[in-house]
């Protein structure tokens, strides 16, 4: 009975073992895919991810990115540091690919020959029409009553609009908060409780790096 129960143990671990060698080896030939570049959107001649060796930086997430996996700018392979996870990528991207307005495609291969798909890696002009704002998220708020509540106990805002560009800030009543750049239409930002503490109207606009700001919309305080 004891050599029955032991051979049953080894037949499932020579069994598991050829399986996870299979999916190995399929994981090893899948398709590499990008889905997304950090940043995807840069503007003209201003440096982005700052590294110490004087250089800017791009990351990608995608899948089946493993060992050896080179990102490409136009055709052109860029210094890549691969993730543990098969998941992520990092290169620096060389000044001449952002000195000025233009798209470019960005691909990632492997030494087998595998080419992923092309994401566009968008320069953007270092001025342009003024931004303006469609929509807040919210728009309403109670008095002493924080919304959208992140990490800290903070409260958030986001917004809508056109002609965003990269560093734009978003001001509450004049006053420049932290602001994230989700795309030349989202932006983001905290919203500290002094503008929320009691009834009234905060007036938001979004002002672009060349100085150029939106019509004001209101933010009510009930």
């Amino acid at each position: 009975m004891k050599m029955r129960i032991v051979f049953a143990l080894l037949l499932t671990l020579f069994l598991t073992a050829c399986v996870s060698k299979e999916e190995r080896a399929e994981k090893k030939g899948a398709a590499l895919r990008i889905d997304r570049l950090m940043p995807d959107k840069v503007m003209a001649g201003a440096d982005f991810n700052f590294q110490a060796n004087q250089n800017s930086a791009m990351s990608i997430v995608g899948a089946n990115l493993g060992a050896g996996s080179r990102i490409k700018i136009n055709g052109e392979p860029l210094e890549t540091s691969v993730g543990t996870d098969g998941q992520s990528l990092a290169a620096l991207v060389p000044r001449r690919f952002y000195a000025k307005e233009g798209t470019f495609a960005v691909s990632v291969d492997m030494p087998d020959g595998r080419t992923s798909n092309t994401l566009p890696f968008i320069v953007l002009p270092t001025t342009g029409p003024a931004p303006s704002i469609t929509q807040l998220f919210p728009d309403t708020a109670q008095a002493g009553k924080a919304f959208n509540v992140q990490p800290g106990n903070i409260a958030a805002m986001g917004l809508t609009g056109a002609n965003f560009l990269p560093s734009a800030k978003i001001l509450l009543n004049g006053e420049p908060q932290e602001t994230n750049f989700g795309d030349i239409d989202r932006l983001g930002c905290v919203f500290p409780a002094k503008f929320f503490a009691k009834a009234g109207v905060v007036k938001v606009t979004v002002k672009n790096p060349d100085g150029k700001v939106s019509p004001a919309v209101d933010f009510v305080v009930k």
